[in-house]
């Protein structure tokens, strides 16, 4: 009995000696930096929805009047409900289509997965803003290159066939903005699905069940964490998206919310008040949304799928119908690739739109006055800069806060984690506005390093959202284990969690890179004139009509994610199209 109890005692001494992962000097100055990124500028914004209105800006003087026509009025609960219902088709059509690819490419027998790996995420180089650029070029009723060449083949069989494509309408916004999210879901998902342990669906298939049996009821249930974290990444993406929809909407009057935000801090005579009480609607929305993930994984050993046995089961065979999965991905990659990407270099090589091509429309003097404006190699820098600083922030404050919580749970790393995560709540263009009221009158105000605090504030709830995800799914006897060996907490999570995170860590840089230069909601807010980013230069042009620059502008911003990309390869070894499709090795 007494050498069970010392036994006893030895193994739950580790779980005593369990300490924040940093020391008290340093948490304390992590949580101080995230207060004061996250929850000034945000409580900025909420105050602003309790001031009356003037034409230009914020009176001095307190009222209610925007809180109650944002939360009461039809006009603003209308465009509400238009930017929910939207989000949630958007998300669902990616979840479905981004798990069925995750799923054929990360546990079947899915022919060139080498390829199919790198082409699914190509879409993540391309801003969803850029795209739409694209998709001008191809879906455009009159000039679109995609009717232009449907005229061009039932010309021979009819007079004046008619498009058969139409861009602008509610289908042309779901189909642009599903495009350019599904890869999240893919990525995501296939991380989950290629890091786990395969033993229980070799055991399903040794008992008889069928390819489709074995995917529902063993590998899905093994990956809801992922598959969670990724519909709630695209729904928030979706819902606080102005850009697609205002632009395409605005043709036939569909309005949403994120848009009616833009309209309401930008269009003389401005509504500032109600721009931030209507931030505050998406805010419970979203919290709502977290809320419901966290209570699904919760239990988290119930999803935990990387031990130290290092188990790898054979991909699923799928028969004759492998080749029917590599046309349902092949339809994906061209819609999502080869249309777009073809559409954007050959716009940007055009004087002008036009539905059918010949040399005369053609010229190279958009990339000409490109690179000789003054302006443009200061973007440039901005741009990479911004990238690479706010990528290594989120990585090691998201891991660190999301460690915490799930090893440490307690009301300090809960209340963090949840603070952390709040910005993604906020449509970046309101937080764009806390942000700039809070450091209108300070240094920061003008300068890069503004925007620098945005991006960190926006992308951190993604470090913390899936750096938590791969940590649920480290076994604690793991670390444990080292920590009965004599080593410290810390020590723990250096060489035996962040290795096994090592590919989940590079996929956060990955991401929030990828996220950075394409932000533009709280830049167009914060840039002055020596802090612009591509984003913010497309976004003039493609506003004042002038496409064919845009494109211009949009290869370049393209080319820069694509360099970065290979640079974070080439320094940490690793395939970025199986970042997070590698989990444990």
């Amino acid at each position: 009995m007494a050498a069970t109890a010392s036994s006893t005692a030895g193994l739950a001494a580790p779980r005593r000696r369990l300490a924040l992962p940093l020391d008290r000097v340093a948490w304390l100055l992590l949580a101080a930096f995230v207060a004061v990124v996250v929850l000034v500028p945000l409580a900025y914004t909420i105050d602003a929805a309790f001031y009356a209105e003037t034409r230009t800006g914020l009176s001095t003087r307190r009222s209610l009047a925007a809180v109650t026509a944002v939360y009461t009025s039809w006009e603003y609960l209308s465009v509400l409900v238009n930017a929910i219902v939207l989000a949630l088709v958007v998300t669902a059509l990616s979840l479905v289509v981004g798990v069925a690819m995750a799923l054929l490419v990360g546990r079947t027998d899915i022919p060139f997965k080498g390829v199919l790996d790198m082409l699914v995420i190509l879409p993540l180089f391309l801003s969803p803003f850029t795209g739409l650029i694209a998709w001008i070029a191809l879906g455009s009723e009159k000039t679109g290159f995609v009717n232009g060449a449907i005229r061009a083949v039932l010309g021979t069989f009819m007079e004046n066939p008619p498009a058969l494509v139409n861009l602008w309408s509610y289908g042309g916004i779901v189909w642009v903005m599903f495009l350019f999210f599904c890869p999240f879901v893919y990525l995501f998902t296939l991380g989950s699905l290629r890091s786990m342990d395969a033993s229980l669906e070799e055991a399903a298939r040794t008992s008889g069940a069928s390819v489709l049996q074995t995917v529902m009821r063993v590998t899905l249930p093994m990956s809801l964490p992922s598959i969670f974290a990724a519909g709630l990444l695209v729904f928030i993406l979706a819902a606080e998206m102005y850009t697609i929809p205002g632009i395409i909407g605005g043709t036939f009057g569909f309005v949403t919310l994120p848009w009616r935000i833009y309209q309401d801090s930008t269009v003389f005579p401005v509504h500032q008040a109600h721009a931030a009480a209507s931030g505050t609607i998406l805010l419970w929305v979203t919290i709502g949304g977290v809320w419901m993930q966290r209570r699904m994984t919760r239990v988290s050993e119930r999803y935990v799928s990387i031990s130290g046995k290092g188990f790898r089961g054979r991909p699923l065979a799928l028969g004759r119908a492998r080749w029917l999965a590599l046309a349902f991905v092949g339809l994906y990659v061209a819609s999502a690739d080869v249309l777009p990407f073809g559409a954007l270099i050959v716009s940007s090589l055009m004087k002008f739109s036009a539905a059918s091509l010949s040399p005369e429309v053609f010229t190279t003097k958009h990339y000409v006055e490109l690179f000789t404006l003054a302006n443009m190699r200061d973007a440039l820098w901005n741009t990479a800069l911004l990238a690479v600083l706010s990528g290594a922030i989120c990585v090691a404050a998201g891991l660190v806060i999301s460690y915490a919580e799930v090893r440490r749970p307690g009301r300090a790393t809960r209340l963090l984690a949840f603070v952390g995560v709040l910005p993604v709540a906020v449509p970046g263009l309101v937080y764009g506005i806390g942000l700039l009221w809070t450091y209108l009158q300070t240094p920061l105000y003008g300068t890069i390093w503004i925007l620098l605090l945005a991006y960190v504030a926006k992308f951190l709830p993604y470090g913390i959202l899936v750096s938590r995800n791969g940590i649920l799914q480290v076994h604690p006897e793991l670390e444990q284990s080292a920590r009965m060996s004599g080593a410290t907490t810390r020590q723990a999570l250096v060489h035996v969690t962040m290795p096994l995170l090592r590919v989940t860590l590079i996929a956060v840089l990955f991401f929030v890179m990828i996220m950075s230069i394409k932000e533009l909601s709280a830049s167009i807010l914060l840039y002055a004139q020596q802090s612009q980013v591509l984003s913010v230069l497309t976004w003039h042009y493609m506003d004042s009509g002038n496409y064919q620059f845009a494109a211009a502008v949009g290869v370049v911003q393209t080319v820069l994610m694509i360099l970065l990309v290979v640079g974070t390869r080439a320094v940490f070894r690793v395939r970025l199209e199986s970042a997070i499709g590698k989990g444990g090795s």
